[in-house]
């Protein structure tokens, strides 16, 4: 019998660490995206430089003219809100797929959203962005000025020049 009891500890005690780090099937680590001196096509009405929709936040600072889009989706949280500040910012109320949403425009504002479902798009130039959690992302660049048109990392890899072509990746990949 203490040999039974014996063995059951020490099987107990080897597999802390394991039961420790084990996160439930399906969720997977939370993942980052970092845009600096991101710009497009187009200006405030050309198409997006980032559009990011996701699980957890989005902080952003545009230092020339711009416009961001952000839409509180629902989720089980339920939490947060969109936030901007800035010296030279209109607001708007806007429309997607029938959800609400305000419209941001003007130059040298920060904007936050924190701790919902979020979706962001960001026209113009001059972005930095810092984006967590999990979800979707579509990154563009500027055809014209390539290589001048701004860098993004996802998940802490190297900064790469944005493309010149959509590109869709997920954060939080696990």
């Amino acid at each position: 019998m203490r040999r039974i009891l014996l063995s059951c500890a020490i099987l107990a005690v080897l597999m802390l660490p394991a039961a420790a780090t084990a996160r439930p099937h399906g969720h997977a680590k939370p993942g980052f995206l970092v845009v600096k001196k991101g710009t497009g096509d187009g200006g405030v009405n050309g198409a997006p430089v980032v559009t990011v929709v996701v699980q957890g936040f989005v902080l952003g600072r545009l230092s020339q003219e711009a416009r961001v889009d952000v839409y509180q989706l629902p989720s089980a949280a339920g939490k947060g809100a969109p936030q901007v500040a800035g010296a030279d910012v209109s607001t708007s109320a806007i429309r997607w797929h029938g959800f609400t949403g305000k419209e941001y425009s003007g130059s040298n504002f920060r904007f936050r959203a924190l701790g919902g479902f979020y979706r962001v798009v960001v026209r113009g130039s001059g972005l930095y962005l810092f984006a967590g959690g999990h979800g979707n992302v579509r990154l563009r660049g500027s055809s014209v000025y390539r290589r001048v048109d701004g860098t993004y990392s996802l998940d802490g890899a190297v900064f790469r020049s944005l493309p010149t072509h959509p590109l869709k990746r997920q954060i939080g990949r696990g």
